[in-house]
């Protein structure tokens, strides 16, 4: 995004001077402005506020298009950046010269959804009835190296019938996945009465502040960060209950949480944006603000998936697959037993060291100990979780997908490309080809792509906004230490918008890269 900032988007919490109601859009639709896609969060007669996919959005005016639930095509409407937020990715856009037919689509849908706004406000307890409520929960926090086995079966069990729930936060999981340092492990048991109707689990110190440039990392702030296990918090949607946990935690020697997959649809984002306690006792950061976090939803057939793209899109798919196999036979390889785990991590360690993220950064499988990772998909395998993936031309490993198939979802955890079969899309071949086989066999509901990137979006049947929350602790330290990060973290967004401003971005990247 270019130019300074404009009239930054008022918190959460705080009424808005707008001359037109306006209605948050669950769930989130996707809105292209100019040559800028991004998420459509909340709607006006007036205008629309925007999640961006990157910071690019023009400030002068575009041509807005999205989709209305009330009308059977997207509206096209004239439209001009009215604000940008301090990360670059949410904006306000104003409408101009608006149809009378489009406004009048977009009042009936939000009159349509007033009575049952109205009925969710009247339907809200007083603080009196929050503070009852309060007293009648008991919280525990428990060191895991303490906790017995027995109890952790019966809760992980438990654990598995909440939805959102997810292997980053089962209990058995965590227990094997940091086994070497169970010190580090809390679990906030939260009960009512004589019943347990919560367990949350967090890490100590497994991830801390990172000043950084671009994608280089400068520096890391020391800090005492307790990072959630897991995308939602298992505990009753309460706003007594969160309080409970909270205070609970406020309690410990700790600087920070992490929170790395908040969803801003959930009802913890919701209570992060507006409890006093939160206010009061944390300072709230995102580092770029909502993020889309891509899915496929794997329902229909292989077929019926390919036909949303064009008829050209699938023709070159048919292309990069016909001229790999001139190179020699392509196999896809898939391990979800354990007698097939060590042929696995050779070609997958092999593709790893070979990664372009790992030959400049470090980043990737190639960087973890071969025989921890050979430890964690074994009991993957054991609990029937392991479904992996390699992509091999004329016996050459190219391409590997390690994932997880847990609950719902089938989770692509690592991926790696060889960089020298880059040129030959494997990486899209291998997707195409995973997602063959997940439809055919025991498809789960969901293809999560995890950590969102560009590439995921032209594969993605949707998408929800999700951020990376920062609650820093309001303490000296902590606050000065967030001081520092958040001044690197501008430093960086701000010198990629002035280079990617005069098409030196891109020049940079590359001259980087050769030297690295």
């Amino acid at each position: 995004m270019h130019g300074a900032r404009q009239n930054p988007s008022p918190p959460l919490g705080v009424p808005e001077r707008r001359s037109c109601p306006r209605r948050r859009v669950q769930p989130a639709a996707h809105v292209k402005v100019g040559a800028s896609r991004g998420l459509v969060s909340n709607i006006s007669e007036g205008g629309l506020s925007i999640i961006a996919a990157a910071p690019e959005i023009e400030q002068q005016i575009s041509m807005v298009v999205f989709p209305l639930p009330v009308s059977e095509e997207p509206v096209e409407i004239k439209g001009q950046v009215a604000w940008l937020s301090e990360s670059g990715r949410e904006a306000g856009i104003r409408f101009i010269d608006l149809p009378e037919r489009t406004r009048a689509s977009i009042h009936e849908w939000i009159s349509s959804e007033s009575s049952a706004g109205t009925f969710q406000q009247q339907g809200r307890v007083s603080r009196s009835q929050i503070r009852a409520s309060y007293q009648s929960y008991n919280i525990r926090e428990l060191h895991f190296d303490r906790v017995l086995n027995r109890s952790l079966k019966s809760w992980a069990e438990w654990q598995r019938q909440i939805q959102d729930h997810t292997l980053y936060g089962d209990l058995e999981w965590i227990a094997h996945r940091f086994q070497h340092e169970k010190e580090n492990i809390r679990l906030f048991i939260l009960e009512k009465g004589n019943e347990i109707v919560g367990v949350v689990p967090f890490v100590l110190n497994r991830e801390q502040p990172v000043c950084e440039l671009g994608q280089y990392a400068l520096a890391k702030i020391p800090m005492r960060t307790l990072c959630l296990q897991g995308y939602t918090l298992n505990i009753p949607r309460e706003e007594a209950a969160y309080d409970r946990l909270f205070g609970e935690i406020l309690q410990s020697d700790v600087d920070a949480l992490y929170i790395e997959n908040a969803k801003t649809s959930s009802f913890l984002w919701d209570y992060l944006r507006s409890s006093s306690l939160i206010r009061q006792e944390f300072h709230f950061y995102t580092t770029k603000g909502p993020l889309p976090h891509c899915l496929i939803r794997l329902d229909g057939t292989f077929e019926s998936y390919m036909k949303r793209f064009s008829a050209k899109t699938r023709k070159n798919r048919l292309r990069e697959l016909k001229t790999l196999r001139e190179l020699g036979p392509v196999t896809l390889m898939r391990v979800s037993r354990q007698s097939e785990i060590d042929a696995f991590l050779e070609s997958a360690y092999y593709i790893a060291q070979r990664t372009w993220q790992f030959k400049r950064f470090g980043w990737g499988l190639a960087s973890r100990d071969q025989g921890v990772v050979r430890n964690e998909l074994r009991f993957l395998a054991e609990h029937g979780w392991l479904r992996s993936y390699v992509l091999k031309c004329d016996a050459v490993s190219c391409s590997f997908i390690l994932g997880h198939q847990y609950g719902s979802s089938f989770h692509a955890e690592t991926v790696g490309v060889d960089d020298a079969w880059r040129t030959y899309s494997v990486g899209t071949i291998i997707l195409l080809l995973v997602l063959e086989n997940l439809f055919k066999d025991n498809p789960p509901e969901f293809y999560d792509f995890g950590t969102p990137i560009k590439f995921h979006e032209n594969f993605a049947t949707e998408s929800y906004p999700e951020a990376r929350v920062w609650l820093f602790r309001r303490r000296a330290y902590p606050l000065l230490a967030s001081s520092v990060y958040r001044a690197c973290n501008a430093v960086s967004i701000n010198a990629g918008a002035l280079l990617n401003r005069f098409g030196l971005k891109l020049k940079l990247k590359k001259m980087l890269w050769k030297r690295g």
